[in-house]
């Protein structure tokens, strides 16, 4: 494309008159003309002026080249990601163990024995497929649930056997205490490390808030009370009496991990009034 033509496209793209385009460089119209038609060619600080009023280099001018667009930025590649992660794998073994568990006991003529000895397995297996964060804290409950079931209904041990700690007596099995202790030692741990890995959030301090823990703070002691008042020496109160034992530990967890969060919402509050 000659310099002519490339003045004349770029005044037309600019909706420049040739007269405009002349009082902007300070010559006569008929000198545009000129160049338009390439009569004549502009002096080195006309072009110069030229490049100027069009908005574009020198080269683009004299050589007639329109500048290439810019290419298209390229998003990031995300990041790799594993087809199957580590507590995905860890949940495949934990199935395929369960399954080895369930079909060795069904062989020697026990499915139900089976399944209770897998159940520690299979519920860890589910819980890693399942969740995401926290893997190993809800593995441990779902270990722990399954054992107390047992040592509760297969043994007669649970964690109340403690409370008997100062009138135990050696025909009595220490070895039933021991293992007694272990399982408070162990629920007691769970419950503390819930509360503190799930404390991060904040609870506003409104009065739903603080009815909801009222609340559930009464509700909680009226639990503890209420095995006394309903006792019976029939068979399913001690189903009854187990339902209670778990369902008083999950809402202590979950009234700890919430009185957490109002108390640290409530720091939080205080610190930006100071």
């Amino acid at each position: 494309m000659s310099l002519g033509k490339t003045i004349h496209r770029l005044r037309t793209e600019q909706n420049l008159s040739q007269d405009g385009l002349a009082d902007a460089l300070g010559v006569s119209r008929q000198s545009i003309s000129k160049w338009e038609t390439d009569s004549s060619v502009p002096d080195l600080d006309k072009l110069v002026k030229l490049s100027g009023v069009f908005g574009v280099t020198l080269d683009e001018l004299v050589l007639g080249e329109r500048p290439a667009p810019a290419p298209d930025p390229v998003p990031p590649a995300p990041p790799p990601q594993a087809a199957f992660p580590p507590r995905k794998i860890a949940g495949a073994i934990l199935l395929c163990m369960g399954f080895l568990v369930v079909l060795s006991c069904t062989l020697l003529g026990s499915l139900l024995a089976g399944l209770l000895f897998a159940s520690p397995l299979l519920l860890c297996s589910a819980v890693c497929f399942l969740l995401r964060t926290h893997t190993g804290l809800w593995c441990a409950w779902a270990v722990c649930i399954p054992v107390d079931v047992y040592l509760r209904y297969a043994t007669g041990i649970n964690w109340r056997l403690t409370l008997f700690t100062p009138h135990f007596q050696p025909s009595m099995n220490y070895i039933r205490l021991a293992i007694a202790w272990g399982q408070l030692a162990a629920m007691v741990l769970l419950v503390a490390l819930t509360a503190v890995l799930l404390r991060k959030k904040e609870l506003a301090d409104t009065r739903r808030s603080r009815g909801l823990l009222l609340g559930g703070w009464a509700l909680f002691l009226l639990s503890c009370v209420l095995p006394s008042l309903l006792w019976s020496s029939q068979r399913w109160f001690a189903f009854f009496f187990a339902a209670l034992d778990w369902g008083r530990i999950a809402l202590l967890t979950v009234l700890l991990v919430l009185t957490l969060r109002f108390l640290r919402s409530r720091r939080a509050e205080n610190t930006a009034a100071c």
